[in-house]
């Protein structure tokens, strides 16, 4: 028996599904940077990607299906590219990589970034989010291979103006009151 996610996305034969929203839901991918100063170091959080996705976890991943890119001019303005035949992509980390998994109230008057990057927040005073930190190097689909190629080190620190760059992790934010129920139930599968 084949079983689906999504529109076409089949799963594995002992793999099944934990939670399925299909609620577009804005989702910002994140690079944690660390860059060396004169003493120590300093850790940037980068925007490089916003989006409009429906998220699936099933047992073994959590799969993010691509809608649309959010017209993010912060993003335009720092140079990150706007994608383009991405819509109907899939983005995949394997629950194992997943190394962190917390829920975050935001308020948007401190936090000018995600007001900017997402702006039919703006009237909001705080915003709900879940924030996952993963292993890039372990994910998979054909948005992998746009994240990989656009923001190496190399390419944050052209894009960005960085220089030093030592250390980078992956983060995503799922914005939304509405996501918050899959904080314990990956926060389960991680213990």
């Amino acid at each position: 028996m084949m079983r689906y996610v999504g529109l076409y996305r089949e799963l594995d034969t002992n793999e099944s599904i934990v939670l399925e929203n299909n609620v577009l839901t804005p989702t910002i991918f994140k690079k944690d940077v660390q860059v060396k100063k004169m003493i120590g170091h300093e850790k940037k959080e980068v925007p490089v990607s916003c989006l409009m996705a429906n998220i699936y976890l099933t047992n073994k991943r959590l799969m993010f299906l691509i809608i649309r890119e959010v017209e993010a001019l912060v993003l335009r303005k720092k140079g990150v590219p706007t994608l383009s035949g991405i819509e109907g992509s899939w983005y995949e980390i394997p629950v194992s990589a997943i190394t962190k998994v917390e829920a975050l109230t935001k308020e948007l008057g401190k936090d000018k970034e995600l007001r900017a990057l997402i702006p039919a927040l703006a009237s909001k005073k705080t915003v709900s989010l879940v924030e996952i930190v993963y292993n890039g190097q372990r994910t998979s689909g054909n948005f992998k291979e746009y994240m990989e190629s656009m923001f190496d080190a190399e390419g944050l620190a052209r894009m960005f103006n960085l220089k030093g760059v030592v250390e980078l992790a992956n983060k995503v934010q799922i914005v939304g009151e509405q996501n918050i129920s899959i904080v314990p139930k990956l926060k389960g599968m991680l213990s």
